[in-house]
């Protein structure tokens, strides 16, 4: 019997990933990171003149980051400043964000293209990751408990990055059709490129998602839980648009996804896919109080 209440926390680890890889990336990239481990403490407006940033973006940036316990965060009502501090986890967590660039590489390459079409999935470079995540990206687990606990805390974060755009792209493409969910099948029947889905396939059993046997898949009672949530991920990543853009709209131009001309479509976000992962996100929660309701009138009076 699976264990819904840890997966249902990975489902949210995935989702943190999806946001905190990008922001993570970037701002080690630019050196802010090692500014702040420098400084130990600094505030938001030292750090936007020093590094030229937009304030507002560069602020929710680093709360990013202090949502997932790497930094301190703290207003400082009487001097009307905000500062940001580090803490125990944060020279641990700040020297593994290297790990999160073939995640945020990835990204950029697919919203190059903003298609939702499965066999539009970048196989190939999803394999190679598949591959470095596979063994870990090489880290040797340490023991020293919160050093262990951040290590797979940021391994979580990628399996999300990877997990949760495949997902919903599958979602929407009907490969969580009850005929599949259900049954045995092979990769032909469900792509036009088996070689290449079984390539996502391949890595799902790796995940413990699916079993493979002889050439068929099929869903384990993990997987199952994942399939049926999978628009529990399409709000988050409709708006990997906007993540994509992080690095313009903390360090360049605040305006760049505002730059849209009358009559075109919104760029900050995939508006479907919002739609279709809002939709099913109340569907189960409206079943939820439907279910608390009816008990209450069925309450004796």
């Amino acid at each position: 019997m699976i264990d819904k209440i840890t997966l249902r926390s990975t489902i949210f680890k995935h989702l943190d990933g999806l946001v905190t890889a990008p922001v993570a990336y970037v701002l080690h990239e630019k050196g802010v990171l090692s500014h702040i481990l420098d400084k130990k403490e600094v505030t938001l407006t030292e750090l936007t003149k020093h590094f030229k940033a937009n304030e507002g973006y560069l602020n929710v940036g680093l709360r990013v980051l202090c949502s997932q316990g790497f930094l301190n965060y703290h207003i400082d009502h009487i001097a009307d400043q905000i500062k940001f501090s580090i803490n125990d986890k944060s020279a641990i967590a700040f020297s593994m964000f290297y790990l999160y660039e073939d995640v945020v590489d990835l990204l950029h390459f697919t919203m190059q293209f903003r298609t939702r079409l499965s066999y539009d999935i970048p196989f190939v470079r999803l394999g190679l990751i598949f591959d470095l995540y596979a063994t870990n990206y090489g880290i040797s687990f340490s023991s020293d408990k919160l050093t262990n606990e951040i290590q797979h805390q940021i391994l979580t974060h990628i399996e999300g990055c990877l997990v949760g755009p495949i997902l919903v792209q599958l979602g929407m493409n009907g490969m969580f059709h009850k005929y599949f969910m259900e049954i045995s099948f092979r990769p032909e029947e469900f792509h036009k490129s088996p070689e290449n889905f079984k390539i996502l396939l391949d890595f799902f059993v790796d995940l413990g998602w699916f079993t493979q046997n002889k050439g068929n898949y099929q869903f384990t009672e993990k997987g199952l839980f994942f399939a049926k949530r999978a628009s529990a991920y399409g709000v988050t990543v409709s708006y990997l648009p906007t993540f994509s853009k992080i690095e313009q709209l903390i360090f360049g131009n605040p305006n760049i996804l505002r730059m849209v001309a009358e009559g075109e479509d919104e760029i900050h976000v995939d508006r479907e896919m919002n739609v279709w992962g809002s939709g099913g996100a109340h569907d189960t929660y409206f079943k939820v109080v439907d279910e608390i309701i009816i008990k209450l009138f069925n309450l004796p009076i």
